[in-house]
């Protein structure tokens, strides 16, 4: 047989079996990304933003020791990215996941080999993730995406702008009527008013939400601001604010001597939330409603008022003088859809009561001291209405009864006393009773009596020898509180 032949007849012979080796193949793994490890970072120029890039997790790895996201979820399969700028500047960066991708973006401040965490956010429901950092002057930053671990393997759009500048002080004058705007975390990462304020006028600043959870934050500078630190990532403001609202509310703010002069208030939104949160902001001079001394509430007096979260009026201030020591009744009365809020304060600005859960009519009770006291009704989030407040304080009252003497005989003359301190006058209801041997104390009658000054007398002439007691009620008047006394005894012989 010929050597051609020889081989001919071997090829036919193997043929089969490497088919069937070939079919079950296993398929090779996807390429790794070119920027699958930090040295071989995909370059960004910072000199031609905006830029768009599309990149992918599929076939990427993560190296030995690499960083765990700073968002603190568990990844895998990432890519980097590296950003040099020349000047200080903001640097945005939006990323929009493809299929069911959940992926992190981390950035990193590179200082030779080290790296510092200076932002991260994942994907939301929607696929996306958006960040914003300051960088510093000929600073380097790595940009991380890493899929979370378990998340199905895609490709994704990563977007690198430069976002609004951030505003400076002092900024655009504030309407009397106040202004609605909006923040976000990226593009516009503050607003700022300018308000001129007169040494020793006070003023009521109320910063209001009006994006359901979101939570903006205000801070009051001084005349000649040159920066609200808002550059830096602060949230919040600079430390350097006057004042400061977090979450949305009012304070009231009085420059001092010599100080008068155009102000800034700055607002900055949560940095844990995305997208726009709206808000609305009014500085306004507080009248007497709203400030020490407040409006004088008199005993059973009847206050009414308006109060309007999205505006400037978001409270009233009432005060009571207390005479002495007496019982306290605030009732407030508004609609059910009123999320007001009632406090009783002391001279010291100190709460002593507050009703600050509820909603609608409220009713608050308290034993007070002689002194001058606060009654204060507020409004939370964007609710109005208006309200009555009724004040009822009533003197705190003790009563005493006697028969006068402890012994007396039959068809004797007595007179039950009762007497009221302080000296008040109003109704008295005397129980006589007498003892029973075998069934012990049976009621004997019921006297009504009037106490003029503190005191009332019932006449009691005892028909029997025996064991006789009698208790009392004072039945309270307009101003002041009922009071009771036990028994007081009484043997005939």
């Amino acid at each position: 047989m010929t050597l051609a032949l020889v081989l001919a007849t071997a090829m036919v012979l193997a043929g089969p079996a490497c088919a069937e080796s070939s079919s079950s193949a296993v398929p090779a793994p996807p390429p790794a990304p070119a920027n699958d490890t930090l040295a071989q970072a995909q370059a960004i120029s910072a000199h031609n933003l905006p830029v768009t890039i599309n990149g992918t997790v599929i076939g990427a790895t993560t190296e030995a020791g690499e960083r765990e996201s700073a968002c603190h979820l568990p990844t895998s399969n990432s890519v980097w990215y590296s950003l040099r700028v020349t000047g200080a500047q903001r640097v945005g960066i939006d990323l929009t996941a493809a299929g069911t991708l959940d992926a992190t973006v981390d950035v990193y401040h590179a200082v030779r080999s080290q790296l510092t965490s200076v932002e991260c956010q994942e994907t939301e429901g929607q696929g996306k993730a958006s960040l914003s950092f300051q960088a510093s002057k000929n600073g380097l930053y790595d940009v991380r995406v890493a899929a979370a671990q378990g998340s199905q393997l895609a490709g994704f759009r990563l977007e690198v702008f430069t976002p609004t500048p951030a505003i400076r002080p002092p900024g655009a004058p504030l309407p009397a009527a106040g202004v609605s705007g909006q923040v976000d975390r990226v593009q516009n990462i503050n607003a700022a008013y300018s308000i001129v304020m007169h040494a020793g006028v006070s003023y009521l600043i109320d910063l209001a939400n009006q994006t359901k959870g979101a939570c903006v934050n205000g801070a009051l500078f001084a005349p000649g601001t040159t920066s609200f630190g808002v550059e830096e990532g602060e949230e919040g403001g600079s430390s350097a604010g006057l004042l400061h609202i977090r979450c949305g509310g009012y304070r009231l703010f009085t420059p001092g001597p010599g100080h008068g002069g155009v102000y800034s208030f700055d607002i900055t939104p949560r940095q844990s939330r995305s997208g726009l949160q709206r808000f609305h902001l009014q500085v306004a001079p507080a009248g007497p409603a709203e400030t020490a001394p407040g409006l004088p509430l008199g005993n059973y007096a009847h206050a009414h008022g308006y109060l309007n979260g999205r505006s400037v009026h978001v409270l009233r201030l009432y005060r009571m003088e207390v005479t002495s020591h007496s019982n306290l009744t605030l009732k407030l009365t508004a609609p059910e859809s009123a999320d007001f809020k009632l406090q009783l304060r002391n001279q010291s600005g100190d709460v002593i009561e507050c009703n600050c859960e509820g909603s609608g009519s409220q009713t608050l009770q308290h034993e007070l001291h002689p002194g001058t006291y606060y009654a204060v009704v507020s409004v939370s989030d964007k609710s109005s209405g208006s309200f009555t407040l009724e004040r009822e304080s009533r003197t705190i009252t003790s009563t005493t009864i006697s028969f006068g003497t402890t012994k007396a005989t039959p068809d004797q003359e007595l007179g039950v006393q009762v007497k009221i301190s302080p000296a008040e006058s109003g109704p008295v209801t005397v129980d006589i009773e007498r003892f029973d041997p075998v069934f012990g104390w049976q009621f004997y009658r019921q006297d009504q009596a009037f106490a003029s000054g503190g005191l009332a007398t019932v006449p009691f002439v005892p028909p029997s020898v025996g064991q006789w007691r009698a208790n009392a009620t004072y039945q309270g008047s307009s101003t002041a509180s009922p009071s009771a006394v036990g028994y007081t005894y009484l043997l005939v012989s």
